[in-house]
């Protein structure tokens, strides 16, 4: 057995299932320079007793208003007329392209004069807004007394509203935000049956620490990257893909069961240790991923009634 691969227990090769860590050497960006060359040591352990796994996304309430909601509408056309600001992507060509957009979400004609759009953006957005910004531009004060104005407006025009019974509608949307970087915890119970096991297991408890945390570069003013480590099970086929991962916990309990020891030459090892660990994957998962389209289409199943096919 090569040095840098450790199998605990020894004969896990002859288990059905087993997960299998290789831990890279160094640090890279790119994923697909992880495996080629770059391998540190390869460590084999039984399944944990519990093993799950989840999927989250990010959503946002976002208040989209009047113009917003609008544009949702439009937004085919909206994307197409963007589109030329992509063709033509210049400081004029841009201003040009977001106002085709403003004209087309509030229905205006292209030959509107600009000013006509703030108006019309403002009152769809904030009466009182435009009303305090009338206020402060129509009485040819400075910019300070103007605002002031403008703010004694807005709380008159909430006050009214309040008044009524009035509340404007802030059409909410619900907007994707992004997907995070997914995480899995494994414990396990090791029990080691020799010597030369408990040897093993203290080598791979080494190992998984080490690869958790960075070491000195640069006399010691940086840090090196700690290494990544790729999680794989032998039977892969129902279970699930774990990408490229780092170690963010390591805890070890070397009371697995109890203050218990085996008497080693004169030295003592624990009879049980547990070892939990959590780990973080570098890349985001899209829904187009290998390994979701293995299942993607189920074949049709047969219910005596005929087939069916549950993707429909």
């Amino acid at each position: 057995m090569a040095s840098n691969i450790f199998l605990f227990p020894h004969d896990i090769e002859s288990e059905e299932q087993f997960m299998h860590f290789i831990i890279s050497k160094k640090y890279k960006f790119k994923r697909e320079d992880i495996r080629p060359g770059n391998k540190y040591a390869q460590i084999a352990l039984p399944l944990p007793a519990n093993l799950s796994t989840s999927y989250a996304a990010t959503y946002s309430n976002q208040s989209l208003g009047i113009i917003g909601t609008n544009a949702g509408n439009k937004a085919d056309e909206n994307m197409k007329l963007l589109g030329d600001l992509i063709n033509n992507p210049s400081l004029e060509g841009g201003i040009d392209s977001l106002k085709k957009v403003a004209y087309n979400t509030l229905g205006m004609d292209k030959n509107t004069s600009i000013s006509d759009v703030a108006r019309e953006l403002a009152k769809y957005g904030a009466p009182e807004l435009i009303t305090g910004a009338a206020a402060g531009l129509g009485t040819g004060l400075t910019p300070a007394l103007g605002l002031a104005l403008a703010a004694g407006v807005n709380q008159a025009v909430k006050g009214t509203l309040t008044g009524k019974g009035i509340v404007r509608n802030p059409h909410l949307a619900a907007t994707f935000e992004g997907v995070g970087f997914k995480s899995h915890s494994f414990s396990f119970q090791l029990t080691p049956k020799s010597q030369k096991e408990s040897n093993t297991l203290a080598s791979i408890i080494s190992v998984f620490r080490n690869a958790m945390l960075p070491s000195a570069s640069l006399v010691k003013h940086y840090y090196d990257y700690p290494q990544q480590i790729d999680i794989e099970f032998n039977k892969s086929e129902y279970l699930f893909d774990i990408k490229s991962s780092v170690l963010t916990a390591f805890d070890v309990n070397y009371h697995g069961k109890g203050p218990f020891y085996h008497d080693i030459g004169g030295e003592k090892a624990p009879v049980e240790v547990t070892i939990s660990m959590n780990f973080l994957e570098t890349t985001v998962r899209l829904s187009d991923d290998e390994e979701f389209q293995k299942f993607s289409v189920p074949p049709p199943v047969n219910t005596g009634l005929g087939q069916v096919n549950f993707s429909t």
